[in-house]
């Protein structure tokens, strides 16, 4: 199952706070499609089936039968349908952070900046801002090395054994020669066997063929680009020719698959990007049919979009939800087998393990304590999931962001300025958290701060979260997850067994 990323909290025996501010969250009731009634209580994190009756209580209606408005009464005096308790958020320390280094889970480099495509729709290319010009920059292999031996040291004196290495770009397979001498360092540093290193890539797969042996030998986890079949790949052309890419790319994978079977069903996986020329439906089944493979499916990125290319990009943007609602409809067998990549599934998951009593179950040293401090938005601690070394450079907490957000570089040495990260962090929470407060997604609205569109107008009063979720939105919101967890019940079973 897709791991989720879970919103760091904090826990305290203190009944009260000076950092509490005041929210105005209170009990809802929502339908499903089958027209069934739920109310959702914020504090309690409860969730209840309910008679229509008791709508019309809480309505006001004259006509209510006895039993539910004596209902009604009893749970309002129990702290339903009042505002919930002031949301307490938490603070970032130094320690955090140094933590937050210490056990990262992965170092990943930028191997080039380079690509032998040209996708229309590329996060990094022409109609988009946010990234350092691509230029053919190289990984310095001195500076890779540097942070290798820095992470490796601080992991062995603090019994943390474990780190996986990714490898991205631009197409990392256009500089295989640092990827293998990255490799034979972390060999060179690992040679007593005391950590567990695990490899991984995101590649187009064209350039494929000439390294599979090694990529194999090494156990790398291959993330695969393919949009579907010949009409939803071709996007992805080669920058040359403007050919596209799909026969090449198709041929690279049936080899992998026909010369190292067991390696392709445990170690290859794929990523599909959604847009004007497929579908849910499209990606899904020809991916499964043909690899017996479920891909993650992403949106094409709609922030940092240059103003006169916004046009274009709408023109390609196809929205997953409404993508995936469509072929929900469908009687297709590989439903099913989808669901745990898609955006409802993963819904329900994040309501199980945040928003319901789960979360107790999940999270068992919070029935020790009387307060629970949250952080404003989901976002990771920094360096806490990742270190992202550009080939410029520069140190981030993750490729997925905008390079404008550097934490650090390396030059001689790492350098890695905590006092001053610290200070950030908590600069961005403590303005983000005045809107947060008014969220009902405060516990968990999976997004990363540094991925709200105008996070630069953060401190001023025009600053509008596009993931604040009002009680309307939240509604909408739990119809969705519920009436999926009413048309595939075992669904919550899957959820809570994995976890």
């Amino acid at each position: 199952m897709h791991r989720r990323f879970r919103q760091p909290i904090t826990y305290y025996r203190l009944s009260i706070s000076k950092n509490k501010i005041k929210n105005m969250i209170q009990s809802l009731i929502h339908t499903t499609e089958n027209k069934n009634s739920y109310i959702y209580d914020d504090q309690h994190r409860l969730s209840m089936l309910i008679h229509p009756e008791f709508i019309k209580t809480q309505e006001n209606s004259k006509d209510v039968n006895p039993y539910y408005l004596k209902k009604y009464k009893y749970l309002n005096k129990n702290g339903f349908f009042s505002n919930s308790t002031a949301v307490d958020f938490a603070t970032i320390t130094e320690n955090m952070v140094k933590d937050s280094i210490i056990n990262t889970d992965q170092i990943v480099f930028e191997v080039t900046d380079s690509c032998n495509l040209s996708c229309t729709y590329c996060g990094l290319g022409e109609f988009y801002d946010g990234y350092d010009i691509r230029n053919g920059n190289l990984l310095n292999i001195r500076y890779a090395k540097i942070l290798l031996k820095y992470i490796f040291d601080l992991k062995l004196k603090n019994n943390n054994n474990k780190i996986a290495i990714g490898f991205y770009g631009g197409e990392p397979l256009l500089n295989i020669k640092v990827i293998k001498q990255i490799i034979a360092f972390v060999n060179k540093l690992n040679a007593k066997k005391e950590m567990r290193v695990i490899y991984s890539m995101t590649t187009n797969a064209t350039l494929i063929h000439k390294h599979i042996d090694f990529l194999a030998a090494n156990k790398f986890r291959l993330l695969i680009s393919l949009d579907g079949n010949e009409e939803n790949h071709s996007y992805r052309v080669f920058n040359k020719n403007k050919e596209n890419s799909f026969q090449k790319v198709i041929n690279n994978i049936d080899i992998i698959q026909k010369s190292y079977t067991k390696y392709f069903d445990t170690h290859v996986s794929f990523n599909a990007v959604l847009h004007n020329r497929n579908s849910v439906k499209n990606i899904y089944e020809f991916i499964y049919t043909r690899y017996r493979k479920v891909p993650i499916i992403s949106e094409l990125k709609r922030r940092n979009v240059k103003s006169e290319k916004k046009n274009i990009i709408e023109k390609l943007y196809h929205s997953r939800r409404i993508s995936e609602t469509e072929y929900q409809k469908e009687e297709s067998i590989q439903i099913p087998i989808s669901h745990p990549e898609s955006s409802v599934f993963k819904e329900l998951g994040d309501f199980l393990t945040h928003f319901s009593i789960n979360y107790y179950l999940y999270t068992i040293v919070s029935l020790l304590f009387i307060e629970v401090k949250y952080f404003p938005t989901s976002t990771c601690f920094p360096f806490s999931k990742r270190m992202f070394l550009t080939a410029g450079n520069k140190l981030l907490p993750c490729e997925q962001i905008d390079f404008k957000f550097v934490l650090g570089k390396i030059e001689k040495k790492i350098m890695i300025d905590i006092p001053a990260i610290t200070q950030r962090y908590n600069w961005y929470y403590d303005h983000l958290g005045k809107v947060c407060s008014n969220c009902y997604s405060y516990k968990f609205c999976g997004i990363c701060l540094f991925q709200i569109n105008n996070i630069d107008k953060l401190d001023i009063e025009e600053f509008i979260c596009n993931r604040f979720c009002d009680q309307k939105s939240f509604r909408e919101k739990m119809y969705r997850i519920f009436s999926f967890m009413e048309k595939f019940p075992n669904t919550i079973f899957q959820i809570i067994e994995n976890e």
